[in-house]
């Protein structure tokens, strides 16, 4: 799948509030400070020196806490047989940082309150860092396992679909051998050619491009016309539209459907047919399926594998985006699908 970028316009509003913040900010600085006759110009440089001592002091205290968390709060913290280990490090620490705090006011006992708060505040910071940069952690590499979990899913849906598709379709030529001359099943092993070259290349793909997947579909339509007899009551209409934009979709995500209405909406001896049209518009597409249903199909329509794992690749991959309607009469099986490439 490919990263999902920021938009554009999120960009220019952190730029624009970054930008604001820092002139709203100026302007109290030089109204409050800097604009002061030549008499009394402010001392830019203990104000350096004062900044730069503040950025000193965050990025220690940033440093410890990172220290604690990586060499204490994995190693014994996440650990239930070392959790004291962890806890008694702690006070450790905060006595140290207290004793540091006593030297820096020369021990004196007027400030031991002030030291203890202090102490207080900068270890609630190192505990929190803790927990919180666990929690990040924790949070990544719970993406990363939902990542391999949809990728490992999708391998197997494909593994699946694959060799049954071949298998039909190696059926049918099978079938068209025995009762036509040779260049007639040339043409067809031609086609199935095609269609198993995209089968084991472009399914290996995460996406392929529309215009493949509807020429893979379109010579998939005509191996089955290929097997077809010539009959009044028997009614096959196809119609792909594309307009040309470019666009991207999961391989083989079609053919399950397509592959159900011949199976189950196609008789050789009985009135049957196939109304499929499949349009591709500003990079939407719109797929309406429907197909006659047997009576002695009536109780398996739709119950193979087929179907089942289209819907797990589609809630996987086109989350929030797709819409698939499935409806069942009498006499009819109808698939509606909606999709934005």
């Amino acid at each position: 799948m490919k990263p999902i970028r920021p938009k554009p316009y999120a960009a220019l509003l952190l730029i624009l509030t970054v930008s604001g913040l820092i002139t709203y900010w100026g302007r109290l600085l030089y109204a409050g400070v800097w604009r002061q006759t030549e008499e009394a110009m402010p001392d830019l440089g203990g104000l350096a020196r004062y900044l730069l001592g503040i950025i000193v002091l965050l990025a220690s205290l940033w440093g410890l806490a990172h220290l604690n968390y990586r060499l204490a709060f994995r190693r014994w913290l996440l650990r239930t047989e070392a959790r004291f280990y962890y806890w008694t490090w702690l006070c450790i620490l905060a006595w140290g940082l207290f004793e540091v705090l006593q030297i820096r006011t020369e021990h004196e006992p007027e400030f031991v309150d002030e030291n203890l708060l202090v102490t207080a505040v900068l270890m609630g910071f190192v505990i929190a860092y803790g927990y919180v940069a666990d929690a990040f952690r924790t949070r990544r590499e719970q993406i990363q396992l939902i990542q391999q979990k949809t990728e490992a899913e999708l391998t197997a849906l494909k593994a699946q679909i694959n060799p049954h598709f071949l298998f039909n379709a190696l059926n049918t030529i099978y079938n068209e051998a025995q009762r036509v001359d040779n260049e007639i099943v040339a043409d067809l092993i031609q086609q199935l050619s095609g269609i198993m070259r995209f089968t084991l290349q472009e399914s290996k793909k995460p996406l392929t491009s529309i215009e493949d997947e509807l020429q893979f579909l379109e010579k998939y339509l005509a191996l089955q016309r290929a097997r077809l007899p010539e009959r009044a009551d028997l009614r096959l209409t196809t119609e792909l539209d594309w307009d040309g934009q470019p666009a991207q979709i999961a391989p083989l995500l079609l053919i399950p459907f397509v592959e159900n209405a011949f199976q189950y909406g196609i008789s050789l001896v009985q009135p049957s047919y196939i109304e499929l049209a499949v349009s591709v518009e500003n990079r939407q597409l719109r797929m309406s399926l429907v197909n006659s249903l047997l009576p002695a199909n009536n109780a398996r329509s739709g119950t193979g594998t087929g179907i089942a794992n289209t819907r797990q690749r589609l809630a996987l991959m086109y989350a929030n985006r797709h819409e698939l309607r499935i409806s069942q009469t009498t006499d009819s099986f109808v698939v509606e699908l909606t999709l934005s490439l």
